[in-house]
């Protein structure tokens, strides 16, 4: 399976050493054994680089100048920096800092370390802002903060719990790829990536805080002490940075399953918490129970809010990949969901959304708790997608009823290199039908490496970004409609006021495609390698539950992204009928009052 193999391959390189923001190798450092020792003797806490003035939603790197010492700076038990920031609302808030080694564009490091503060004001008006170290106290600053139209940060939708929202209360959707690590030079892979995504339309990418990527905890760093793993912390920031650039926002999976498993891309033999390599648990399955282990999380995940939550690029915080692939039952799991995900949100003001994932993962439990604000699911599979879809919106609607659910991760099968023409239609359908049946977010694609990159695949997304610009998707719902042909299915959102459908042909699928070839081999027409003709096919859509009054409806091909006939209608007793232009594959429309 591709998947365990790339694990495997991964894996094999932390053994050796931690693959760099060039992709080469550098060697490890044994794990430092840090006593708990205080900042020493610190008499003053000064802050600097905060500006006159700046913009809503503009974020601000400050420093700390302090003459107390830290023999590990990581821990707030031996440093505990924070910056007291008064809002003009009246608001009072702890901002955590981080010490911090920068680099050069070239990937040296570029100083020393120091204290960092990284701070977006949301809220225009004057700041005052003090840095704290105990009971020492430094100098009162302030800060004038201007008015902006920038989105700010996503969060979950006040006026429509099944979506997300910017801080402008516009609709987000996340229309994206996984991206999950890179294996070669990692700046100008993301850089090529978002390009890519950015200029057709995406809006999202997931991405793994794993060992071999942007972990800042493992093997070569012991536990508490991230000196070792600066630079994948300066590599992340970068990335978040090309990722601002381009309105694109990220999903941060701080656990991969193979961390904490001995059966499934294993990696529990090199964890620091292995008591084999000194850490606190004979067992991974420990984890989430151990005090230890549980605070020394805790620490990783002040660090990990203090230096990346000032993003707006942060869309959400996800603790485990596929935590099922681990030893850890879900009983024990949801207390320490609950703990993390409230220490997490007293140090994160800007209130990313919160999550985590199982393979599958619609009959969980956890999605019912406080401790998630939005569901995923992970979905492999051969068979017909669209059917698959509504079977799987069907059970989260029972599972997370009222949160956002996520397709966070779709393939064709657990393995890349399937047939070439099935993967491209399961991937287009992939984009189209999770929306249609009650997810809040496009099929999020695994294969971005091996497939969407190197097959070019970036602009299929071009396509739903421009159907969905400006629509009112975040107040529809899916209700029921009639095609009239039994050749052409129908996929309907609808408010009272609003509608979006999307029609497919009953040959645009995996066993459509099938069905044709056997016909072809059948009676002598089946030619190797050729591409199947799909028929022409067109139908009258039905739907009801419209207010009366008048209304433009569009038709819109998912295939090239272009705007095709468009109508003044009327509606009459609730409904509307419409006859549909002659398509091959699949067409969609809106429906706007006029």
């Amino acid at each position: 399976m591709r998947r365990q193999f790339l694990y495997s391959v991964l894996v094999t390189a932390t053994l050796i050493g931690v693959i760099d923001h060039a992709g080469v190798v550098a060697a490890q450092r044994p794990p430092p054994i840090i006593p708990a020792t205080p900042l020493n003797a610190s008499t003053t806490a000064e802050l600097t680089g905060l500006p006159a003035t700046s913009a809503q939603f503009t974020r601000l790197d400050l420093r700390v100048v302090t003459d107390g010492r830290a023999l590990n700076p990581y821990d707030p038990a031996h440093a505990d920096l924070t910056l007291d920031v008064t809002l003009p609302s009246g608001t009072t808030l702890s901002v955590p800092a981080f010490w911090m080694v920068d680099y050069a564009a070239d990937g040296t490091p570029a100083d020393a370390g120091g204290w960092h503060v990284r701070f977006t004001p949301t809220e225009p008006g004057t700041y005052s802002m003090m840095p704290r170290i105990g009971a020492v106290r430094g100098r009162e600053r302030t800060l004038t903060v201007t008015a902006s139209d920038a989105p700010g940060f996503i969060t979950r939708s006040r006026t429509s719990p099944r979506f997300f929202a910017d801080s402008r209360g516009r609709t987000f959707i996340p229309i994206g790829p996984n991206i999950a690590w890179s294996t070669g030079n990692v700046l100008a892979d993301y850089e090529r990536w978002f390009d890519r995504l950015a200029a057709s339309g995406g809006t999202y990418a997931r991405v793994w805080m794993a060992s071999w990527a942007f972990g800042i905890e493992w093997r070569d760093t012991g536990l508490g002490d991230y000196s070792a793993r600066q630079r994948q912390a300066w590599l992340l920031d970068r990335v978040l940075e090309l990722a601002q650039a381009r309105g694109i926002h990220l999903e941060l999976c701080l656990i991969n399953h193979g961390a904490f498993s001995e059966t499934t891309n294993p990696e529990w033999k090199d964890n620091p918490y292995n008591a084999a390599n000194g850490g606190p648990l004979a067992k991974p399955g420990q984890f989430v129970t151990d005090a230890r282990a549980r605070a020394l999380f805790r620490q990783r995940v002040r660090y990990i809010a203090a230096r990346y939550a000032a993003f707006t690029s942060v869309f959400a915080w996800e603790w485990w990949n596929e935590e099922n692939f681990t030893p850890i039952p879900e009983a024990e799991l949801r207390p320490w969901l609950t703990e993390m995900s409230t220490y997490m949100k007293s140090l994160d003001p800007y209130g990313h959304p919160i999550s985590t994932s199982f393979s599958g993962g619609a009959a969980a439990a956890t999605w019912r708790d406080g401790s998630v604000d939005f569901a995923q699911a992970h979905l492999y599979t051969a068979r017909d997608l669209s059917l698959e879809l509504v079977s799987l919106a069907r059970q989260f609607q029972e599972s997370a009823p009222d949160k956002p659910v996520l397709l966070a991760e779709l393939g064709f099968s657990a393995g890349s290199g399937g047939d070439p023409l099935l993967e491209r239609i399961h991937f287009h359908t992939g984009l189209w039908a999770p929306l249609f049946v009650g997810f809040a977010g496009p099929g999020s694609y695994w294969w971005w490496d091996s497939l969407i990159d190197p097959q070019n695949f970036w602009p299929d997304y071009a396509p739903l970004a421009a159907f969905l610009k400006d629509s009112a998707i975040a107040t529809l719902r899916p209700v029921t409609a009639r095609s009239s042909r039994p050749d052409v299915t129908a996929r309907v959102l609808r408010s009272d006021t609003y509608a979006l459908a999307w029609l497919v042909s009953d040959v645009y699928s995996t066993s459509g495609v099938q069905r044709m070839q056997t016909d072809a081999l059948l009676d002598g027409t089946f030619k190797e390698g050729e591409p199947p003709v799909f028929p022409q096919r067109r139908t009258d859509l039905s739907i009801r539950g419209l207010r009366d009054g008048p209304y433009t409806a569009r038709w819109f091909d998912p295939q090239t992204g272009h705007w095709l006939a468009g109508q003044a209608v009327t509606v009459i007793g609730g409904g509307l009928t419409l006859p549909s232009p002659t398509f091959t594959r699949d067409l969609a429309l809106r429906v706007d009052p006029r």
